[in-house]
């Protein structure tokens, strides 16, 4: 103990400061290769940081990629499991709906556009006339004056003279097009790889954990999975819903561009919370108020309210129960927070990651009872009484109460 000098401990040192050879090292030297090391790993981190930072599109890809394989997850189960269907086949055939269903949606949209902003152009003193016509039978006063009139004629010529002198950004904009269809190749590739071999990456993934984080994993992404695809496809199911009574409901006042007009209402009613209704039927009600008059633009906005009201009461309680539960408040603020960050795209994924953040934080937290007082009183719709009918089709129902009727024919009911 005492002896050897090449033992550290006989010399006062720590291992950290003794070299490969056991010889103690002077207190610089040990200052001197932690500033080194301290240097190497800030350099190391800036140069991940850069990484990072060039290759952000691609990470955005495969974020979205990422949602929209989870998203796809419980089809492409279903398919596999309960129709014979191979993965990458059902993936496949999955995204080649999607892509139709969105080009369909982009064309159409782009047609209705046109189509309206070159008809407004050209009619925008018509609606003037029209307008102060209107107010002035009903109201006994023009809302535009002569000199706003001439003013609006004038708008409307400056506008075509600039749709004309600036064609080539609109040619650019074709441009653009084209760049968003390589993405959406480029995601659909990371996707269906995703998808179609999930759970050979699932299998690679958790095989570089332990078992107990293994468990913690598959919930997360089961969790993950239901909450994702439960929310979609139960927006979904609305919105084939809205949209097929928008669709009905054009067709039969004979607006133009139904079928793009009620895929826009229906999309834009179903994934924006609380105010994607008056967006997603502004548009119908503009068309349908410029190509068919008054009494159509009024059917559209009944049939837009009473629709709200069948699936806020009706249809939206039985459909999303158990897929997605969230305040519309957070959801709101869910969907804002999603589009500042990734646009459209973000505001499409936004509701369900915040549904499953929401879930690990009720799984992974501890709840307790609360003080009952003023501020925390909730108030519950009291339940409904049994009806009498229901409650007497249910006695019949069972089979002892169908014996005692045979037995007493007379025997009331209701006792």
């Amino acid at each position: 103990m005492n002896g050897d000098p090449s033992d550290p401990r006989s010399t006062g040192t720590t291992p950290e400061e003794t070299d490969g050879n056991g010889a103690a090292r002077s207190t610089p030297d040990v200052v001197r290769s932690t500033v080194w090391y301290a240097i190497g790993a800030v350099l190391l981190t800036l140069a991940a940081l850069w990484f990072l930072d060039q290759q952000r599109t691609l990470i955005n890809y495969l974020i979205l990629a990422v949602l929209l394989a989870l998203a796809l997850e419980p089809a492409v189960t279903w398919l596999h499991e309960k129709r014979g269907w191979r993965r990458g086949s059902a993936t496949g055939f999955l995204l080649v709906v999607l892509f139709a269903a969105l080009v369909l949606f982009v064309v159409g949209l782009a047609a209705v556009i046109a189509r309206e902003t070159a008809e407004i152009v050209e009619e925008l003193p018509t609606y003037v006339d029209k307008l102060n016509d209107f107010t002035q039978d009903n109201f006994d006063t023009t809302v535009i004056s002569a000199d706003q009139r001439a003013a609006a004629a004038d708008a409307a010529t400056r506008i075509e003279d600039y749709l004309k002198e600036h064609q080539e950004q609109f040619l650019g904009g074709i441009a653009s097009g084209l760049s968003a269809i390589f993405i959406l190749f480029t995601v659909g590739l990371f996707t269906f790889y995703l998808t179609a071999q999930g759970p050979q990456v699932r299998r690679e993934i958790l095989s570089r954990m332990r078992p107990e984080r293994q468990r913690r994993a598959l919930f997360a992404l089961e969790t993950a999975i239901t909450k994702m695809g439960g929310y979609l496809y139960s927006r979904l199911l609305l919105a084939l819903i809205n949209g097929a009574l928008m669709y009905g409901t054009l067709k039969i006042l004979g607006v133009p561009f139904a079928l793009p007009l009620a895929m826009l209402s229906a999309v834009i009613s179903e994934f924006i919370p609380i105010v994607g209704t008056y967006i997603g039927g502004a548009l119908p009600l503009i068309v349908a108020l410029g190509e068919t008059g008054t009494t159509a633009a009024i059917v559209v906005l009944i049939e837009i309210v009473v629709y709200q009201q069948v699936e806020n009461y009706f249809l939206s309680p039985r459909i999303s129960a158990k897929t997605i539960e969230l305040n519309p408040g957070v959801a709101f603020g869910a969907a804002m927070a999603g589009g500042a960050v990734g646009g459209f795209t973000g505001a499409f994924f936004a509701l369900p990651v915040a549904a499953t953040v929401q879930t690990f934080i009720s799984a992974y937290s501890t709840s307790y009872e609360v003080e009952e007082s003023a501020l925390t009183q909730v108030d519950r719709r009291p339940p409904d009484p049994p009806k009498r009918g229901r409650r007497r089709l249910r006695a019949r129902s069972e089979p002892g109460a169908q014996a005692s009727l045979q037995q007493d024919p007379d025997r009331d009911d209701a006792g």
